[in-house]
């Protein structure tokens, strides 16, 4: 973990310089990023700063947590993106089902599974849907599934990757700041995104299944990472990475999501955590209009570039 001593006066200034060369460091000659990038970089770096110099005489370690589709990913690695009424890319479950890992669909039906997934969504709510698309993979190999997902993220979803949030994530870790992603797409479709990230496969976390002998079962292995869950699972590894480093203080430091239903329960959960210096971050990306419960709580910004776009 890098050391970031700012000790005087000027560290606001310190910090925002710190934030800007972070940045240009990792975007070298590429295109510019949207004006948020820095001011939300700078703040994090400060708050990292100031808890590192006043309450970590052993070490601390820190965290920021991320939704992944819609919040890193521009449109959804499950469902795709489609724009003006036209496919930009197609998502994993048609591909995956095409490929012949579902139990329930047959390969040429993945247009009945979008149906039924969309009459779920309505009339049974979220969680019914996001259980259903993943449970339908019981009896598949997880790694055959990550292992064609892997290709679709190395040769189609990198370049879909919101250019903010690569430089945000990027940013973050050379400052030393640990990034995971807690997603409601299946764990063996996100997980994939792990080498496209630089980051390692057991940051990112997903909807699990039980498993037996190798095989998925049809079974969730609670959580379900959805509103409330994404808060119980944050919790799960905030208390993990505690255990295994007792000499340590754990510090979350920032939260990520792109959703209100979805991601609202844990981007309040972290905006309401106190820390002993400095002040968490809780940034939603195009969010729309906020409910009640939340209007004014969270940075709101919008972004739209992706790493080939001008």
């Amino acid at each position: 973990m890098k050391r970031i001593a700012v000790n005087n006066a000027f560290s606001p200034i310190l910090t925002a310089l710190l934030a800007v060369l972070l940045l240009a460091g990792c975007s070298g000659k590429k295109k510019n990023t949207e004006p948020h990038v820095a001011e939300i970089v700078s703040s994090i770096l400060e708050t990292r700063q100031t808890l590192e110099k006043e309450h970590c005489p052993d070490g601390c370690i820190f965290l920021s947590f991320w939704d992944f589709d819609g919040t890193i990913l521009k449109g959804d690695c499950s469902e795709g993106l489609s724009k003006d009424g036209k496919v930009v890319y197609r998502g994993l479950v048609e591909l995956t089902i095409e490929q012949g890992f579902s139990s329930k669909f047959r390969r040429n039906e993945a247009h009945l599974f979008e149906k039924e997934y969309r009459r779920r969504d309505e009339q049974l709510g979220h969680r019914n849907a996001y259980t259903f698309l993943t449970t339908q993979y019981g009896g598949a190999n997880p790694e055959e599934i990550q292992a064609f997902a892997r290709k679709r993220f190395e040769e189609v979803y990198r370049n879909y990757y919101f250019r903010s949030s690569l430089e945000m994530w990027k940013s973050l870790e050379e400052a030393g700041i640990q990034n995971h992603i807690i997603s409601a797409s299946p764990h063996f479709f996100v997980q994939a995104a792990a080498e496209s990230l630089e980051t390692p496969p057991e940051r990112i976390n997903g909807v699990r299944l039980k498993m037996q002998d190798g095989r998925l079962l049809p079974v969730l292995d609670p959580p379900l990472t959805y509103a409330e869950g994404k808060t119980r699972t944050l919790e799960a590894i905030v208390q993990r990475i505690q255990s295994e480093n007792p000499g340590q203080r754990v510090f979350v430091l920032a939260a990520f999501g792109n959703s209100y239903h979805t991601d609202g329960h844990f981007l309040d959960y972290v905006d309401s955590s106190t820390l002993p210096a400095g002040k968490t971050k809780a940034i939603m990306i195009n969010g729309g209009e906020a409910p009640p419960e939340y209007n004014g709580r969270f940075v709101e910004v919008s972004q739209d570039l992706t790493p080939e776009e001008p």
